[in-house]
């Protein structure tokens, strides 16, 4: 390019040195004008590539993150907690209100790392703000950068996944979100889902995952299984001057160790399957209308949630919670009157010891035989009295929910049951001082809302639900239950940051169910449970 005028360009110039951060423009600008600076970029770089350059360099922002994504989505990023927890520092240290580049001293924002880095530093509870992306929007299209030729999918694609975590009132991730659905669609459809960036092993089937299963209805154990399957490792190939790999973003040992860390999980699952159904017929449950099939289902929940091999008690706990609270809201239709129903649970909270001999000389067997199976969810005395407080409150709302005009609605007080269960099981007692209380009485009313309404919820082949509520409803309350859960780092006094959690786990497992189709479940607890990885 002859006749350009250097004067111009060289304010242009990075902070190290370069020009956009490419070692053949930085060449070509010293051999045009002499600079020092550019110089000393490429000097460093050809002594870091031991005589060679990569076609880009550094970077340092776009590999951390894309590091990060790869190890969550993989499903072992539990073993690597503190190191993900310095890679976001890092990554917070350089975020500007103008969005990210793929370096630190990149003068080039996209929105490709900035859709990455904001999905991932608000996931992990970092305090930014979604105006970022009016910097990318003109007439309702986001683009990756001013004055680029075509648009790239995997920039789409992960500008689609930042905005399901939006908080309420952000119109630019709403608009976001519906831009980059309808742009993936299209693509979809015309079978064009190939992107300009990267060659991946199965880019469409990502794009169909994130599509199918949005955050809200995501499991973390279903969407590790499938991408494993869609995962290139060190065979994907990215795209620029050159064709290259990026090692760590790319690599065979992020992939052996998910297989790996995957079947050795699964294998723990399969035991635990096993000894909830010696438990399921010991507690005669089949009795009481429970079949097989949703014990399965109900286990699939808690093991496709909590995964990892260190909270076995928390799993099967769940499971076991929620497969009794099924078997009492069965019998308890089977009951006579409300006045009968509700001395059950005077009994139960005032002398649980005695409880099933005493309702069994009453003649209440029915009801009273659940109630004593009690004793089955723990051997831990600890947390036994915890327990019946909670199952106390939970068959009040039972009789209050059975008592309104609109039914027997109750799955929100079985949601906070499950919760309650697992945090006791995790030996976490109920919150201290008024901010983590306040929190907790948040989560609490939002998580009992929106399994209510999602009780009332059916799933239909375009993958939304048609609810008697409107989805707005259950959207806005899901959107503040979000920001309550991942805001934990602007509340130092706040809830436990495993509690949140909780809360959210539950409240997913609850949204999954609604918009799952029966086909597509039964598909997912086989793989996640009964197929390994091979």
């Amino acid at each position: 390019m002859p006749g350009l005028e250097w004067k111009k360009l060289l304010p242009l110039q990075n902070l190290d040195g370069s020009f956009f951060l490419s070692p053949a423009s930085t060449a070509f600008a010293l051999m045009e004008t002499g600079d020092e600076n550019c110089r000393s970029y490429l000097s460093k770089v050809v002594e870091r590539f031991h005589g060679g350059v990569p076609n880009v360099y550094p970077v340092d922002i776009f590999e951390r993150l894309w590091a990060v994504d790869r190890l969550q989505r993989l499903g072992i990023s539990h073993h690597f907690e503190a190191e993900i927890e310095v890679l976001m520092d890092y990554v917070f240290k350089y975020w500007t209100e103008k969005g990210l580049s793929s370096a630190r001293n990149g003068n080039v924002q996209d929105i490709d790392d900035t859709a990455m880095g904001f999905r991932l530093l608000r996931l992990h509870g970092y305090n930014i703000s979604s105006d970022v992306f009016e910097n990318f929007e003109r007439d309702g299209e986001f683009f990756a950068f001013n004055g680029q030729s075509n648009q790239a999918v995997t920039g789409i694609f992960n500008l689609n996944r930042a905005s399901q975590l939006i908080f309420s009132g952000e119109e630019i991730l709403d608009q976001a979100k519906s831009f980059s659905c309808h742009f993936l669609r299209e693509k979809q459809a015309s079978n064009k889902l190939l992107d300009k960036w990267v060659i991946a092993k199965d880019l469409p089937g990502e794009v169909a995952y994130a599509l199918d299963f949005p955050f809200y209805a995501s499991l973390p154990r279903v969407e590790a299984r499938l991408y494993i399957e869609q995962y290139g490792g060190g065979d994907d190939i990215w795209i620029g001057k050159t064709l290259y790999r990026m090692l760590y973003v790319n690599n065979a040992s992020y992939l052996d160790l998910a297989k790996v860390d995957f079947n050795q999980c699964q294998s723990i699952h399969q035991l635990e399957w096993l000894d909830i159904q010696r438990w399921y017929k010991n507690c005669r449950l089949k009795e009481y209308g429970i079949v097989k099939e949703d014990m399965l289902k109900t286990y699939f929940l808690a093991a496709a949630s909590i995964f990892e091999p260190d909270r076995a008690a928390e799993r099967i706990n769940w499971a076991r919670t929620a497969m009794l609270a099924e078997a009492v809201i069965a019998a308890y239709h089977r009951s006579t009157t409300s006045k009968v129903k509700l001395s059950f649970t005077e009994d139960f909270s005032i002398n649980r010891q005695n409880l099933w001999s005493e309702l069994n000389q009453r003649g209440e067997e029915q009801v009273g035989c659940i109630l004593g199976l009690l004793g089955f969810l723990t051997t831990t005395p600890d947390i036994y009295g915890s327990l019946q407080r909670a199952w106390v409150e939970w068959l009040l709302k039972l009789n209050e929910g059975e008592n309104q005009e609109s039914g027997l609605l109750v799955q929100g007080a079985t949601a906070l049951l499950l919760i309650r269960t697992i945090e006791l099981c995790a030996g976490r007692i109920e919150p201290e001082g008024e901010v983590a209380k306040m929190e907790y009485a948040c989560l609490t009313r939002l998580a009992i809302s929106i399994c209510n309404r999602l009780q009332y919820c059916s799933w239909v082949p375009e993958g939304n639900m048609i609810p008697k509520c409107s989805d707005r409803d259950i959207d806005s309350e899901m959107q503040e239950l979000v920001k309550c859960v991942i805001e934990q780092r602007q509340s130092p006094n706040g809830l436990n940051r495993e509690t949140k959690r909780t809360f959210m786990a539950v409240v997913r497992s609850f949204y999954y169910m609604a918009w799952c189709p029966s086909t597509t479940l039964n598909n997912h607890i086989s793989k996640v449970l009964f197929e390994p990885v091979a």
